[in-house]
C-alpha cells in the first residue's frame, strides 16, 4: 500500500472512531451526561430498539385474550432483544430491573457504563432518572378543603351525572374490576373494604395476592407491610372512594359502587406523592398481568382490571417514549386509561405532563357542580410533542368533591384527581349495562364523549374558538352517566314469515335505535332452522351454515338505520324458527318464535310486519300462485 493510501485508510478509521463516540453521546441524556460526570454512580433507564408488533393482539375480541397476547408479545420481544444488553450488564457486575411492558432496563452505573451501554447496537436510549427523595410540584391531585361534615346520601356530583337514574337500570357496576393507581388505599375503609376484590364476605379474610402492588417494597418508610394496601396521604382512598365507594349505610360516593377495585401504589410520601418512572412502570406492568407481592413470575392477565385511574402526572423528569409506548400497551391490552388533566390552571397548553398529554389516554379536567371550569384544571392543547393534540377529551365534577379518607373518614378533595374517577366510575357502569364493551377501548371513549354534555368557551386555547365542541378547555363536554349508559349500542330484531310450510317467506329486520352515541359494528344475524328444513333462495348468503344454523354477517350499522335479511325456506308444517342477532359491542338479542304456518310475529323492541317486509310477502304470495300454475299446467 501506498503513503497516500494509508493516509487516507488511517483518516477514514479516526473519522469512524470519531462518528463512534459522537454516536453513543446522541443516544444520552444531556443531563444524565452532566451528573455521570460529577457522580460515580448515576440511575438511568436503558430503552432498547426493538418493538412488540400488537397489532395481532388488537384484532382479538375478548379482553382477557387480548391481555395474554399483549403480554406475550411483550415478554417474547424484551427476551430476545436485550440479551445483549443484559451480558454486558452481567460482565460489569451491575444490578439492574428489567421491563418488558417497555422493552428497557433500569440500573445504576458509572460513566463508563453508559459509554459502552450506549454504544450497542440494540440500545436506542438512555434516560435520566431524577433520584428519590427530591422536591417535586403538587401532583394532578388533591387541593385539601377543610374537613367536611359528612352527610348520608348520594354525593351531589353522582347527581349531576345522573348516577342514581342508571342505578335504577339496575347497572351498578357489577362484573368490572376498577385499577387504582395512584399512593395507595386504606382498603378498610368502610366505604371500600367490601368492595376489595381481596376481600371474602363469606369467611372475613382477605387475600393480597393479584389485588395489590407496593411498587417501593421494602424501601416504603411508610406502610409497615408492603404486602397489605395501604395509603400514606389519602389521596388514592379518596379517588378510589369516587370510583366504587359504599357504606352500605347511606353514604353513597362511588360512581359503581358493586364495582370491585384492586390497587397498585408508585406515588410515595405523605405531602406531594412523588415517584419515579420505575415505580411508574412497576405499577403498569402490573396492571396489565397482576402477580402476588414478590412473584412476577405468576404474572397473569387474566386478572387485569377493565380500567385504571390515574390521579397522577409524571413531572419527575420522565421519559416520555417509555411511558407512551405503555400507556399504549395497555390500551392494546384492551384496558382503559382514565388519566388526570393536571393542575397547573388556567392557561392554554397547560396539559404537558405523561399520561395525559398522550392520544391512547382518557383525559379529564375538573368542573364544579354548576358546569364552570375549574381555576385550576389545565388546558389544552398538548404543546410538548408538537402536535397540538386537543386536551382534555371530557370534564367531569372535580370541585369540593366528598369521599373517603384515612382514618376511615370523608372529606372533600378538589383536583383534577376527583374529576378522573368520575370517569372511571361511569366506564364501570357501561361495561355492567353491556358486557361486551370490556376491551373495547375506543367505543367506550366515543361513547362517553359523543353522550357528553357540550360546554362552549370563551377562553381560546389551541385555535379552537367559542362554538368548537370539542375544544381544549371542555373537551367535549361534562360526563353524563345516563346519557352514556342510554347512547350504547341495542340491537332490535324483527321477524315475520308468510306463505305456506313449503314455500315460507321468512324475514327478518335487524335495527339500531337512532339514540346510539356510535355505529355497532361486525353485526350478525342467526337463524336456527328446523329440522328437515332447506334454505330454497335469499337476499344475501349466509356467513356460515352450520348444523342447520344460517348466520349472516354485516359489517357496520349506523345508529337510525336497518338491515333487512328475506329468506325463502322449504320447511316441515307447525315448524318453529328461532333467530338472535349480536355485534362487536352488543350481547346476543333473541327474537320470538316464528311459526312456519303464521303469519306476522313480534320482535324485540319493534313491531314486526308491514314495510319493507309487505312487499316481500306479496312476492312471496304471487311466486307461490305461478308455481301452483306451472304444476297445474303440467298435468
Amino acid at each position: 500500500m501506498n503513503q497516500p493510501s494509508l493516509l487516507a485508510g488511517l483518516m477514514l478509521l479516526c473519522a469512524a472512531h470519531i462518528a463512534t463516540a459522537a454516536d453513543w453521546r446522541n443516544k444520552v441524556d444531556g443531563e444524565l451526561l452532566e451528573l455521570a460526570n460529577a457522580n460515580p454512580s448515576t440511575e438511568f433507564m436503558v430503552e432498547l430498539e426493538a418493538r412488540a408488533d400488537l397489532a395481532p393482539a388488537k384484532a382479538l375480541s375478548a379482553r382477557t385474550d387480548r391481555g395474554a397476547a399483549v403480554v406475550s408479545a411483550l415478554k417474547t420481544t424484551a427476551q430476545h432483544s436485550q440479551r445483549e444488553l443484559l451480558a454486558e450488564l452481567d460482565r460489569r457486575g451491575l444490578d439492574y430491573r428489567t421491563y418488558w411492558i417497555a422493552n428497557a432496563v433500569h440500573l445504576k452505573g458509572s460513566l463508563a457504563d453508559i459509554q459502552a451501554i450506549a454504544a450497542l447496537p440494540s440500545v436506542r436510549h438512555l434516560h435520566w432518572i431524577k433520584a428519590m427523595p427530591a422536591p417535586a410540584p403538587v401532583k394532578a391531585g388533591t387541593q385539601p378543603k377543610a374537613r367536611a361534615v359528612p352527610k348520608l346520601g348520594i354525593e351531589p356530583s353522582l347527581a349531576l351525572l345522573h348516577v342514581p337514574e342508571v342505578w335504577d337500570l339496575g347497572f351498578k357496576g357489577q362484573g368490572v374490576v376498577v385499577g387504582d393507581h395512584d399512593i395507595g388505599v386504606e382498603w378498610e375503609h368502610p366505604a371500600l373494604k367490601s368492595h376489595y376484590r381481596g376481600w371474602d364476605e363469606s369467611t372475613q379474610t382477605a387475600n393480597h395476592d393479584y389485588n395489590w402492588l407496593n411498587a417501593f417494597g421494602a424501601l416504603d418508610p411508610f406502610c409497615t407491610d408492603t404486602a397489605v394496601p395501604c395509603d400514606s396521604n389519602g389521596h388514592g382512598t379518596h379517588t378510589t372512594g369516587t370510583m366504587v365507594g359504599d357504606d352500605g349505610a347511606g353514604m353513597q360516593i362511588g360512581m359503581a359502587p358493586q364495582a370491585e377495585w384492586m390497587a397498585c401504589r408508585s406515588l410515595l410520601d405523605p405531602f406531594v406523592g412523588l415517584g419515579t418512572v420505575p415505580t411508574y412502570l412497576d405499577c403498569m406492568e402490573w396492571m396489565i398481568a397482576p402477580y402476588p407481592t414478590g412473584d412476577s413470575a405468576a404474572a397473569d392477565p387474566a386478572m387485569a382490571p377493565d380500567v385504571v385511574n390515574n390521579s397522577w402526572g409524571c413531572v419527575e423528569a420522565c421519559a416520555p417514549p417509555l411511558l407512551q409506548s405503555v400507556n399504549e400497551a395497555t390500551k392494546a391490552a384492551g384496558i382503559v386509561q382514565v388519566v388526570s388533566a393536571g393542575n397547573d390552571g388556567d392557561t392554554c397548553g397547560t396539559i404537558a405532563f405523561p399520561l395525559a398529554v398522550y392520544e391512547s389516554s382518557f383525559t379529564v379536567g375538573a368542573t364544579d357542580n354548576n358546569d364552570e371550569m375549574a381555576s385550576f384544571s389545565s388546558r389544552g392543547p398538548v404543546l410538548t410533542d408538537l402536535s397540538l393534540r386537543i386536551k382534555p377529551d371530557v370534564v367531569a365534577p372535580g370541585v369540593n368533591t366528598l369521599s373517603s379518607v384515612l382514618d376511615g373518614e370523608y372529606d372533600e378533595y378538589s383536583g383534577t384527581s376527583m374529576a378522573g374517577p368520575h370517569v372511571a366510575g361511569l366506564v364501570a357502569l357501561l361495561m355492567s349495562a353491556e358486557p361486551r364493551l370490556i376491551g373495547r377501548v375506543d367505543d367506550i371513549q366515543d361513547i362517553i364523549k359523543y353522550t357528553a354534555v357540550p360546554i362552549s368557551s370563551d377562553q381560546a386555547c389551541g385555535g379552537t374558538s367559542q362554538l368548537d365542541i370539542p375544544n381544549s378547555v371542555f373537551g367535549y363536554g361534562r360526563i353524563d352517566a345516563l346519557a352514556a349508559v342510554q347512547g350504547r349500542p341495542t340491537l332490535e330484531l324483527d321477524l315475520s314469515g308468510s306463505g305456506s310450510a313449503d314455500r315460507f317467506a321468512y324475514q327478518a329486520i335487524v335495527s339500531l335505535p337512532e339514540g346510539a352515541a356510535i355505529p355497532a359494528t361486525g353485526v350478525m344475524l342467526t337463524v336456527e332452522l328446523p329440522d328437515g328444513t332447506q334454505l330454497i333462495s335469499g337476499s344475501e348468503a349466509p356467513a356460515t351454515e352450520d348444523g342447520g344454523a344460517l348466520s349472516f354477517v354485516h359489517e357496520s350499522l349506523e345508529p337510525g338505520t336497518n338491515w333487512t335479511v328475506d329468506l325463502m325456506l322449504d320447511t316441515p308444517a307447525n315448524a318453529d324458527i328461532l333467530s338472535k342477532t349480536e355485534a362487536d359491542q352488543v350481547s346476543p338479542v333473541t327474537g320470538p318464535v316464528v311459526s312456519a304456518e303464521s303469519v306476522g310475529g313480534s320482535g324485540t323492541g319493534a313491531s314486526s310486519g308491514g314495510g319493507a317486509f309487505g312487499a316481500f310477502s306479496l312476492f312471496a304470495l304471487l311466486g307461490l300462485l305461478l308455481a301452483r300454475q306451472r304444476r297445474t299446467a303440467a298435468r
